[in-house]
Order: C-alpha cells, then sequence, then structure tokens
C-alpha cells in the first residue's frame, strides 16, 4: 500500500490487487478521470445503474449518506464501489475530517471507495496539497493506494508510444514518437486515440514523421509555436503558409492571436532568462510551466538567440494592437492578422 505512478497503480489492477481504497489526484485530469472509469467498469461492471455501484458528488458530500453506501452488503456481487468525485478535504469541519478518517479506516472487506480529484485544485502550490488533503492522501496511501496523475515529458511518453506501437507490430523512431508526443501537447488521452489511427494506417509498418504530419490531428498550440519560430528566422513563405493551413481549417483570427501571443511570451521569458545566465530548470520553475509544456520552453530558448529584446517586444505590441483591431473594428480579421504578422517580420 503506497503512493504509485499510474503504471504501478494499472499493474496492481492488472494483476488483481484490489484495494478497499483509492485516491485519484493530479494535473493530467484527462487521464485520470479516464482511469477512474476504467476501474469502476472492472469492478462494478458497466450498468451504471448497478445496486452495487454508489455515485456521490464530493461537492455536496454528507457524512452519513457516504456510511451508508460504504456498509451496503453487495448484491449478487463481489463487493460496492463507492466513488467520490471533487472532494476537497479543507471543505470539511474538524468533526467531519475526523469521521471521515475513521470511516475509511474501517472500511468493509467488500466495499471499495474511489476518492478521484478532477474539477477543484486541492494543490496549495506547484508539488503540495493543502494540509488537510495531504492528510487524506496519506490516510489512503496507509489503508490503500494513492496515485498522482502527473503529466509526462515528451522523452517519457516516446517510450510508450514506443511500445504500444509494437504491440500493434508497428515501428516509429525515438525522435518521430518524442515528436508525436509534442504534437499532441503530451495529453495522454490524445495520443492513445493518434496511435490507434496510425496503427490502422500503416498496417504493420513504419511511422514516419511525414505520416504524422498527413494523419494526426493538428493543435493550435503546436502551431503557434511553429509559426513563431518562422517569425523571428524572418521567414515570411513559411509563416505565411501555415496562417493559410490555419485558416483552412477554420481556426479563428483571435485565437491564432492568442496563441501566439502565448508562444512570443515564452521566448521573452526565455530571452530574459538567458540574458542573466538561467536555464531551462529555472524558467519552468519561475514561470510555473507543467511538464507537459516544458518542451515549448527549450524551443523558446532556440528561437530566442534569432531575435533582439526589442524586436520581441515590437511582435508582442503588434500582437496586442492586432488583437484589439480584430475585435473592434471593421476590417477583415485576416487583413489585421497578415499585416501584424509583415510588422512582426521586419527586422
Amino acid at each position: 500500500m503506497a503512493l504509485l505512478n499510474d503504471s504501478e497503480l494499472a499493474k496492481s489492477i492488472r494483476d488483481g490487487d484490489i484495494k478497499r481504497a483509492y485516491f485519484f489526484y493530479g494535473k493530467d485530469v484527462a487521464v485520470l478521470e479516464a482511469f477512474a472509469k476504467k476501474l469502476v467498469v472492472k469492478l462494478a461492471g458497466k450498468d451504471e445503474t448497478s445496486l452495487n455501484l454508489h455515485k456521490l458528488d464530493g461537492r455536496k458530500l454528507k457524512m452519513s449518506e457516504l456510511w451508508d453506501c460504504c456498509n451496503m452488503l453487495p448484491c449478487f456481487a463481489d463487493r460496492v464501489v463507492v466513488t467520490v468525485n471533487d472532494l476537497n478535504a479543507e471543505s470539511l469541519n474538524k468533526d467531519d475530517f475526523e469521521y471521515l478518517v475513521s470511516m475509511i479506516k474501517d472500511l468493509p472487506d467488500t466495499t471499495t471507495v474511489i476518492f478521484y480529484v478532477t474539477g477543484i485544485d486541492i494543490y496549495k502550490n506547484k508539488k503540495s496539497l493543502t494540509d488537510k488533503n495531504e492528510k487524506l492522501n496519506k490516510l489512503f496511501q496507509s489503508v490503500g493506494h494513492s496515485c498522482e496523475f502527473s503529466f509526462k515529458t515528451p522523452s517519457d511518453l516516446a517510450k510508450t508510444i514506443i511500445t504500444k506501437l509494437r504491440k500493434a507490430e508497428c515501428d516509429i523512431s525515438k525522435d518521430d514518437a518524442s515528436y508525436l508526443a509534442q504534437k499532441c501537447l503530451c495529453e495522454q488521452a490524445v495520443i492513445n486515440n493518434e496511435i490507434e489511427k496510425l496503427a490502422s494506417y500503416v498496417a504493420g509498418g513504419v511511422v514516419t514523421r511525414e505520416i504524422i504530419d498527413d494523419l494526426c490531428m493538428r493543435r493550435l498550440d503546436a502551431d503557434s509555436f511553429r509559426l513563431a519560430g518562422y517569425i523571428v528566422k524572418g521567414d515570411a513563405k513559411m509563416a505565411f503558409s501555415l496562417i493559410s493551413e490555419l485558416y483552412d481549417m477554420q481556426v479563428s483570427t483571435l485565437a491564432i492571436i492568442g496563441s501566439m501571443t502565448n508562444s512570443f511570451c515564452d521566448i521573452y521569458r526565455a530571452r530574459a532568462a538567458t540574458s542573466c545566465g538561467k536555464g531551462m530548470s529555472d524558467i519552468s520553475a519561475d514561470f510555473n510551466y507543467p511538464k507537459n509544456r516544458e518542451f515549448t520552453i527549450r524551443y523558446a530558448l532556440n528561437d530566442c538567440r534569432n531575435v533582439s529584446d526589442a524586436r520581441i517586444r515590437r511582435c508582442i505590441k503588434a500582437l496586442f494592437e492586432a488583437d484589439n483591431e480584430a475585435k473592434y473594428s471593421n476590417i477583415d480579421d485576416r487583413i489585421v492578422l497578415e499585416r501584424a504578422v509583415s510588422v512582426m517580420l521586419e527586422r
């Protein structure tokens, strides 16, 4: 019984090592929620109206209701499953918190409770939970298993991508697997969908970067830092070509401007960091980048070498003015954006 990562937790469940209590939390909410749903199906079946499945809203949780659900006997099944979504332990008074602790410690052997957090913030800083939520976390570790679903880096996800494609009798290089992870912004749920698509397409062959670009879903955030890179390098042809592709995909002008602004802020931070001898880890810590976004710092560090401080500020100012003009003027949005990009391309 311990704090596990998602891979260790999955192996434990596959091995049939089912505990009485689980606590799931973390930044990668999509994977967390999908995992919780799969565990519920494994333990209680697909029928959401089952007498052995009780779903409770943590925001409105009553201790008496939780106690009743946890102490029910299973009906024609091995166990009762109780899920509690989005309980913030800080919202409980002293008596309710102590009652919850005693209840979790004394769960029947035929009951499994799953507490999972998807829609609230239970962190007090980048790494640590608030005091009561950390106590709850430790409690679940002593009674069952706790798992923090953290974002993974592109290199971590590359290993998973290679393994899954090999199981489908397909191959991919480590660099291209990392590229796929970055293209999907390191979101595991999105990556899983793309792996299934790619494996079906190559049918036992090799997944190349060209195939990834042709088949995989475009993400505006990923395209925006490519666009920022073309601009700082003065590559007008590639910059306007990518803008045309985004408009062909019916991406709105305001969405493009907003995403480009984020990319240029990344470049500005990288430029400021390098000017005072700071590196990637410093930028990540100072500006609270999640793991799935840290690779953008590496791109920003490369791009900032090709541009002066004054030009970065001019680019951000041009985007700010374009945002206002697109919102409040009668000029065609595309003209507004392309004119701003022309200004940004000036050295």
